[in-house]
């Protein structure tokens, strides 16, 4: 996941500085008062529109895409299914020792569970209510970056509208045309660089993200629920795959 969010980016800003570096004159392209504009804009519309904790929420769910270790599947279902092996053979305390368990804090917060003799019932509602306020967590994430990328094209009009009122009001001085335009059209072209490439596909990365690490922790609550009931390997394995898509 976050291999493609890297290509991604490097393909895309590639592709318009490359255009830009063989058609055109670069220095043309870059207006600090223009990214002032549709950047600082963006940025403080978001901070009246969110909550700090929301923000907060997005830097997290941002971060998350390049940090988190991202786990298949069908490996995930592999290694609940060497756990559950293994604990027949040894007590569900020396699990949690496991490396495995260890490398995924809510997998090792299923077996602490099940190793502290918590009955099923409240070993579901504790996971699925941690599972929900994570899921929830990185919708209003996904909402911010969504958001952001709504209010940027907006900005990049705005700073278009700046220029045009320059312009006009300068017109008796041919000199002062072309800074005025140039302010107009490069507010535009950030304000679409920046919700078309960064905010936008940044929301839907994160939205992606968010499906699939719901995904894991269901199979996880399956498998610690069935491991506790100590049932039969082959059972876990067929009641796990059904949630592949």
């Amino acid at each position: 996941m976050r291999t493609s969010v890297i290509i991604g980016f490097l393909l895309g800003f590639g592709i318009i500085i490359s255009v830009i570096f063989f058609k055109q004159e670069p220095s043309l392209y870059l207006n600090w008062a223009a990214l002032a504009i549709t950047l600082g804009g963006t940025i403080s519309a978001v901070i009246i529109y969110f909550s700090p904790q929301a923000l907060k929420n997005a830097w997290k769910s941002l971060i998350g895409i390049f940090k988190d270790k991202q786990y298949r599947e069908i490996d995930l279902i592999g290694m609940i299914l060497d756990i559950s092996k293994q604990s027949k053979g040894t007590s569900f305390k020396s699990m949690i020792e496991n490396e495995s368990v260890k490398e995924i804090p809510f997998l090792a917060k299923g077996m602490n569970l099940v190793a502290d003799g918590e009955d099923i019932k409240h070993i579901e509602e504790v996971l699925s209510r941690d599972s929900r306020s994570c899921t929830e967590k990185n919708i209003i994430a996904e909402r911010v970056f969504r958001i952001a990328g709504s209010f940027a094209p907006m900005f990049g009009m705005m700073g278009t509208v700046i220029g045009l009122i320059a312009m006009l009001y300068r017109v008796k001085d041919p000199a002062a045309i072309p800074a005025a335009m140039g302010l107009a059209l490069v507010t535009t072209f950030y304000g679409l660089v920046l919700a078309a490439l960064i905010f936008k596909p940044l929301s839907g990365k994160i939205r992606d993200k968010n499906n699939t690490d719901t995904r894991v922790r269901e199979i996880i609550i399956a498998g610690v629920i069935s491991i506790k009931n100590n049932e039969n390997t082959h059972k876990i394995k067929e009641k796990l795959l059904g949630y592949l898509h």
